[in-house]
C-alpha cells in the first residue's frame, strides 16, 4: 500500500508544474550559492549566513509543496474518497507529509554539503538537515488549516513566511536576546549551524553561546515535534475529520 501511495505521490509532484518548481528551486538556489562562494563573492560570516538561509528555505519550500499538494487533493475530492476507503485520512495526510519531509532532508543535506559553510561532520550535517526539514509538517498543515483553495493557500504561505525571518534575525545575537526569536521552528537549526561555524572560537573561550550544538538539536526536535502535533490538531479540527 505504501509503495502504491509513493508512486501516486511522485506522479502528482511531476504532473503539477507548481509543486515541481517548489521541489527543484531550492536545489537551484544551492547551486547558485555554491557558485557565489567558489567565485569569492561571498566570504567569511556571509558564507555561513547563506548556508543557514538556504537550509531554512529548503524546509519551508518543501512544506509549501506538501501543503499545496494537499490542497489539490481537497479540490479533487480525494479526501472524500479516502474517508470511504480502508485507509484512514489521517494516515494518508501524514504519508504525504512524511514523503515531503524525507525529500526535504535529502535536499537540505545536499544544500549544506555543496555549500560547505560550516565545519560539520556527516552525522551533524544530517541532523541539521533533519531538524530544518521539520518545517515541512508545520508549514503544510498551517496552509491547509487556514486555506480552502490555492489562492487562499498563497496568502497563508506568505503569512507563514515570517517564520523564516526570525531565525535570520536571531543569527546575529549570541546572548539572551536569541530567545526572542526561538518561537520560529527554524531557529534551532540555524543556531546549530552557527555553533558549528563558531566552534573554534568557542573552544578557545573567545565566543560564548547559550547552548551547545547537540542541545540546540535536541531541544529543536522536541519543539518542532510539539508544533507539528499542535498544527495537525488545528488542521484536523478545521477540516472536521
Amino acid at each position: 500500500m505504501l509503495v502504491t501511495l509513493a508512486k501516486f505521490e511522485i506522479k502528482n509532484l511531476i504532473r503539477d508544474k507548481m509543486t515541481l518548481m517548489m521541489l527543484l528551486w531550492p536545489l537551484a538556489l544551492g547551486a547558485i550559492g555554491k557558485y557565489l562562494i567558489s567565485s569569492g563573492v561571498l566570504e567569511g560570516q556571509a558564507v555561513s549566513v547563506t548556508a543557514m538561509i538556504l537550509s531554512l528555505i529548503t524546509g519551508f519550500a518543501y512544506g509549501a509543496m506538501s501543503g499545496f499538494s494537499l490542497l489539490d487533493d481537497r479540490d479533487d475530492q480525494v479526501f472524500a474518497s479516502i474517508q470511504i476507503s480502508p485507509v484512514s485520512l489521517a494516515l494518508y495526510v501524514w504519508f504525504k507529509i512524511v514523503f515531503a519531509y524525507v525529500l526535504a532532508v535529502f535536499a537540505g543535506y545536499f544544500m549544506l554539503w555543496i555549500v560547505g559553510a560550516a565545519a560539520m561532520t556527516v552525522p551533524e550535517t544530517f541532523l541539521v538537515a533533519a531538524l530544518s526539514a521539520l518545517q515541512v509538517p508545520i508549514v503544510a498543515l498551517l496552509v491547509n488549516a487556514f486555506a480552502k483553495n490555492k489562492v487562499e493557500g498563497f496568502v497563508a504561505m506568505k503569512a507563514s513566511g515570517f517564520l523564516m525571518l526570525l531565525p535570520i534575525a536571531g543569527f546575529f545575537f549570541l546572548d539572551a536576546k536569541e530567545w526572542l526569536f526561538a518561537i520560529a521552528p527554524g531557529h534551532w537549526a540555524a543556531k546549530a549551524i552557527q555553533y558549528a561555524m563558531l566552534r573554534p572560537g568557542i573552544a578557545a573561550g573567545m565566543v560564548n553561546m547559550n547552548l551547545d550544538f547537540y542541545q540546540y538539536i535536541i531541544i529543536g526536535f522536541l519543539y518542532n515535534f510539539a508544533l507539528a502535533i499542535v498544527t495537525f490538531r488545528i488542521f484536523r479540527r478545521r477540516n472536521e475529520f
